[in-house]
């Protein structure tokens, strides 16, 4: 029987004020490494994605929201994501129950109008939020993989990495977009934080990133040129300085992944490959450079303590809870 202290209604690009206003809120009280800005809301609703967005309602008063999302080229190998919040006030009063039910019928109300039998939902949860990691283990979601967010500034001076000479750090342009996807799906394959993805995914996955920071290696030695390994970032607002949670300052770049291939592992490539974004990053103005770091379960990644050595420091720490529907 639904609940009288508030009514759901579906959410647009018209409520994204009031959801902007309940994110920061949430931000607020739980004191969140990370803050949410107003673009980012407004890119909930972008048409590259199929959305789904709810709100519980007291009144005028927005008490809670959900959100699934999924590119819109996505044939079943891509999960939907499942995001939201209930206003700190609100906590306690079995809201927070209410909208994670709802949000798996929608889910499952999606993934049908997708034409997909059955559908993976994941969602990001922070080490931090106890309750809602037990209510998530309640519902039937499990922790599939976990990640470190890293950031380093970009007034710190790094050295230039010695790769062999044949080998040539280049924008990723059209002729590599097949090998870069090969290599994610080889490479990422056995990494649960990924999924394989075909062309028409890859390709929607390419458009969410800043063309211009998305690098390969290149390993020229010998009769045709092959790909040592690639690089894709994307632009981020980190909210470190003050009085930018509102009006977004886009002083990051966010590398999104990085791949060596197996055959050029050892040659200094990741460090290569890094190395040139942060130089176009810098150039381009901006401030930091940040990472995730996967690990499995509560293992932690030796990858952490490397880039601790270079000077990245730890930001937050998520949990990645997955479900089928």
């Amino acid at each position: 029987m639904p609940d009288a202290r508030w009514i759901w209604t579906p959410l647009d690009a018209s409520d994204a004020d009031a959801i902007h206003a309940l994110i920061l809120e949430i931000e607020e009280a739980d004191d969140s490494a990370n803050r949410t800005t107003r673009d980012e809301v407004d890119s909930y609703f972008l048409n590259s994605h199929v959305w789904r967005a709810q709100g519980a309602w007291a009144g005028q008063e927005l008490l809670a929201f959900g959100l699934l999302r999924t590119p819109v080229a996505n044939g079943g190998e891509l999960p939907l994501t499942m995001s939201g919040g209930v206003a700190p006030s609100w906590r306690a009063h079995g809201l927070g129950r209410d909208l994670m039910e709802r949000q798996l019928i929608t889910a499952r109300s999606l993934a049908r109008e997708l034409g997909m039998e059955t559908a993976s939902v994941q969602m990001y949860i922070d080490n931090s939020q106890f309750d809602l990691l037990d209510m998530a283990d309640r519902l039937g979601f499990e922790r599939e993989s976990q990640y470190v967010q890293m950031r380093r500034s970009l007034a710190i001076p790094v050295g230039e990495p010695q790769i062999s000479p044949y080998t040539r750090i280049l924008k990723l342009t059209g002729e590599w977009v097949n090998d870069t996807r090969r290599a994610h799906n080889r490479v990422l394959a056995d990494n649960l934080t990924y999924t394989k993805l075909g062309n028409e995914a890859w390709q929607a996955r390419l458009r969410m990133m800043e063309e211009d920071w998305c690098l390969v290696a290149i390993d020229f030695f010998g009769d045709r040129p092959r790909l040592a390994g690639y690089l894709l970032s994307s632009r981020f607002a980190s909210n470190t300085k003050e009085g930018t949670t509102n009006d977004a300052v886009y002083d990051e770049g966010y590398v999104e992944e990085v791949v060596v291939l197996p055959q050029w592992r050892g040659r200094h490539i990741a460090s290569a490959l890094l190395t040139a974004a942060m130089g176009r990053f810098r150039d381009a103005g901006l401030s930091y450079i940040g990472l995730d770091i996967a690990g499995e379960g509560s293992q932690r990644s030796s990858l952490i303590t490397v880039f601790e050595h270079f000077d990245f420091e730890h930001v937050a720490e998520t949990y990645i809870v997955t479900t089928t529907v």
